[in-house]
Parts: structure tokens; C-alpha cells; sequence
């Protein structure tokens, strides 16, 4: 029998009522996520993208396309990595310091080689990155927070989901890389898998053969080809000051640019 004295709810009430039912559907609880396993990250990352986006569309797309059929690229190639692709720079999560020197290595190469190939120095884009190390979660591993149901329901999309402390940690400190150069959180500098060692320098010299890291098979010798980069790099830079109304940047930016190559790529050290 219906309780004809029971009020209707208030409309905030209503608004409880309806919240706390939305709780339920989206029900997760982080304390049954996995244990992260620790992980290198490495962020690529388009310079000045986001004012390319709002001057042109050509360039921007040209840049975009090759740095994702890059990463691709290699990560198909090299394997034990997954990429999480975010508009103009993508991150590359792989367990082995090798794999990541590797993929990282052949994506320099293969855009610095575009670089260097595009005459035209208003159709060239810049690119940097930087390496972390630590705790990862992943895909499988975050929806055990979900209900079996609800795991399978939304598996696909969390799988393209990553996120700890080396993700971030790469991402903040690709500010501090030249143009065309890597550089290495701290994390990375201190701690590295079981029976390996952690980078050595704050930046990675990417195009240092060693024992451990060989010659790649195909590509030209990495010392010349860092030295023809590092020159066309300066022209391009020299190009962007005497335009500079162009591209929205200070003239103080462009001569950061310039030290920051000169540092880098001239830079003398035994294993990067």
C-alpha cells in the first residue's frame, strides 16, 4: 500500500540521490590495483607545437605524422616497449634500459635525418625528449580496481592508460633538453633494473656507440651525424632569430637554443 504521508525529495535531495547512484556505476577501488612494476619512460615532444597548431596547418600535420610513424616504427622494430601517444609527443614505456636506448636512438635518427633533409628551413620542427625511471601502472593492472564485468567493459580503453611518478618525471623534465637532445631525470640516474647500470649524466648522448649500445646496422656513423645536425640546427636557429616576429618566441629563447646545442653535441664523454 502506498505511504501517503511520504514526502517527494527535495530537489537537493534529488541531487544526492542521483550523485550517490553515480558513485555506484563508477565504483573503483585503487586498492586492488597491482603492484607497478618499475618501468623507463621516455616523453618525445614536439617543440612549439602548440603555436604551429595556430599559425598552420600543413607543418604541424607533416610533424605530428612523422614523429608517430617514428615511434611506431621502431617500436615495431626494436619490440618490448608500449607507446602512449598524446597529440605532438608520445610517451614510450619499456622494462629494459635497453629497449629504451634503442627505440629512443632510431626515433633521433630518423627525425633528425627529416631535419636535416628538409631544405626549407620554414618546414622544419624541432623536437626534445627526456628519460625516467620508476613504478608504472598499466592497463590489466589498474582495472582490478574494476568489478569482473566492468573489466572487461572498459580493459581496451584503460589499456591505452598510463600514469606513476616516471611519467610525470619525464614529462617535466623534457624542458630541460636542447633541440634534439635528452634529457635524464634523476630517477633514472639513480636507480635502473637488477644487473644493469643507471644512466651516467644528467642528458643522453644518444649517438655514443659502445659495447652495450653498437653502431646501428644502415644508419650512417652516429658521430658525423650528430655533428651535421648540430650545424643545421645552428642555421636553423639563425633562420628563426632573423624572423623571429614569426614564430612567437623571445630573442633570449633562441640564444638558450644555441648555447644548449653547443653543450650538448660538443660535448666529450666515454658511455652516455
Amino acid at each position: 500500500m502506498k505511504d501517503e504521508n511520504k514526502t517527494a525529495p527535495t530537489p537537493e535531495e534529488q541531487v544526492r540521490i542521483y550523485a550517490g547512484k553515480q558513485r555506484v556505476r563508477f565504483k573503483f577501488d585503487s586498492s586492488k590495483i597491482e603492484t607497478a612494476e618499475n618501468s623507463y619512460v621516455a616523453w618525445i615532444d614536439l617543440m612549439g607545437a602548440g603555436h604551429l597548431m595556430s599559425v598552420s596547418l600543413e607543418k604541424p600535420a607533416n610533424a605530428l605524422v612523422r614523429l608517430h610513424m617514428a615511434v611506431n616504427t621502431a617500436v615495431s622494430k626494436i619490440g618490448n616497449a608500449d607507446t602512449l601517444p598524446i597529440n605532438d609527443g608520445v610517451f614510450i614505456i619499456a622494462s629494459t634500459k635497453e629497449a629504451i636506448q634503442l627505440i629512443v636512438r632510431q626515433v633521433m635518427i630518423d627525425l633528425a635525418c627529416i631535419f636535416i633533409s628538409t631544405p626549407d628551413p620554414q618546414n622544419r620542427v624541432m623536437l626534445r625528449g627526456a628519460i625516467a625511471y620508476g613504478p608504472v601502472y598499466r592497463g590489466k593492472m589498474i582495472a582490478k580496481g574494476l568489478g569482473q564485468k566492468k573489466q572487461q567493459q572498459h580493459l581496451e580503453t584503460l589499456e591505452r592508460v598510463a600514469f606513476g611518478p616516471a611519467v610525470i618525471q619525464a614529462y617535466s623534465s623534457e624542458s630541460a633538453a636542447p633541440p634534439y637532445g635528452l634529457a635524464v631525470h634523476e630517477s633514472a640516474r639513480s636507480f635502473a633494473p637488477p644487473g644493469t647500470k643507471p644512466f651516467l649524466m644528467t642528458h643522453w648522448l644518444w649517438w655514443l656507440t659502445h659495447k652495450e649500445l653498437e653502431q646501428p646496422k644502415g644508419a650512417p656513423p652516429l658521430a658525423v651525424l650528430k655533428d651535421v645536425l648540430c650545424a643545421e640546427i645552428h642555421g636553423y636557429l639563425q633562420w628563426m632569430r632573423a624572423t623571429l616576429i614569426m614564430h612567437g618566441l623571445k630573442v633570449e629563447k633562441v640564444s638558450d637554443w644555441e648555447n644548449q646545442i653547443q653543450q650538448y653535441f660538443r660535448f666529450k664523454s666515454g658511455n652516455g
